[in-house]
């Protein structure tokens, strides 16, 4: 999982039946706790058929979220591959 300067990414990946996979995700900035993007799950009509694809999915999100979160801040978004 990426993890992006200043953010905190909170993610839980969960079983549904019939072997699908739903995740919920909360954006936190780091300097002060703020939930930017409280706790949801981004793709509620659209289980995964694999963890993998449900993270796939989710990296892809997040990084959307973090560089227009950091547009509106006027911040450049630096990213690390954990």
């Amino acid at each position: 999982m990426p993890e992006y300067e200043g953010y905190k990414v909170v993610y839980e990946v969960i079983a549904m039946p019939k072997g699908k996979w739903a995740i919920f995700i909360e954006i936190i900035r780091t300097k002060d706790g703020d939930a930017l993007v409280a706790r949801h799950n981004p793709f509620p009509d659209h289980p995964f058929d694999t963890k993998l694809e449900a993270l796939d999915h989710v990296n892809r999100y997040i990084g959307r979220t973090v560089a227009a979160l950091d547009s509106e801040e006027g911040v450049d978004t630096v990213r690390r591959v954990a």
